[in-house]
């Protein structure tokens, strides 16, 4: 009998243990939920930090490379609130709004997702660019609310430049022609020249945005009626001729008249 009992236990302790390993399992294979950054923050899910990513107290060889203006120039913080993993979006296109007014607006593009594991903090750069050619340029010590998207056209401009990783000057002139009406002249003050100007053209004329570099043209179209249409030097050869006819039959006519009253 307490052998009996003890088989029991056995198999039942071994069942226990093995539906506790497949939950487990299919807890840990479980893709974690991906929602917005801007609704996990509403729901009290996480405290965050975004700054610049430039520090001044370092010497960069080449400013942009390690991101100013462009490239992985944006730094967050993330620290969570929640016993869950989750991911947070922030989506291509989505404005940063500077504390400092004096500071550029900047644009997400490229997608970001960030992991955010239960109860611990998350620092890392993402990818932006800046969005007021006349404003000072982000560093550690600027920071930054999450804002609403862009205009459409920006929106599309910074998705085209993730989805082809243009990161870098060619991509940050294009915004800057489209956001504050840049020209060849004012972009060359950021390092453009010739060659990388017919590159920012053609990802405006990807786009079909219009700018200073990518003015439309506007071609007029033939409208097909039921008029005929005569050309203009046709009338006035016309209108000649009919006048030379009249010029000469009056002189004729004062001749003949002429030479009448002569014979009478």
């Amino acid at each position: 009998m307490t052998r009996q009992i003890f088989k029991i236990f056995t198999l039942g302790l071994f069942i226990l243990t093995t539906l506790n390993l497949k939950a487990q399992d299919t807890l840990n294979n479980r893709t974690p939920t991906e929602l917005s950054i801007t609704e996990a923050i509403d729901k009290g899910m996480l405290e965050l930090k975004i700054s610049g990513a430039y520090d001044q107290r370092i010497f960069y060889e080449v400013v942009d490379k390690d991101g100013v203006h462009y490239g992985k120039c944006m730094a967050i913080i993330l620290k969570s609130k929640i016993d869950s993993v989750v991911l947070l979006r922030l989506d291509c296109g989505t404005q940063l709004i500077p504390v400092d007014t004096s500071v550029q607006t900047m644009i997400v593009t490229q997608k970001a997702v960030f992991p955010l594991y239960p109860n611990e903090t998350y620092a890392t750069r993402f990818y932006a660019m800046c969005g007021q050619l006349h404003d000072a340029p982000p560093n550690i010590e600027t920071t930054f609310r999450i804002g609403e998207l862009a205009e459409t056209g920006l929106v599309k401009l910074a998705n085209y430049l993730g989805d082809n990783y243009i990161q870098n000057m060619l991509g940050q002139h294009a915004i800057w022609a489209f956001t504050d009406e840049a020209d060849f002249e004012e972009l060359e003050k950021y390092g453009a020249d010739s060659l990388s100007i017919a590159k920012t053209k053609k990802i405006l004329k990807d786009l079909d945005l219009e700018t200073k570099l990518t003015p439309r043209l506007i071609v007029a179209q033939n409208v097909e009626t039921n008029d005929i249409s005569i050309n203009r030097y046709y009338v006035f050869a016309g209108a000649g001729l009919l006048l030379l006819l009249a010029t000469t039959t009056i002189i004729l006519i004062f001749r003949r008249k002429k030479k009448d009253d002569t014979i009478a």
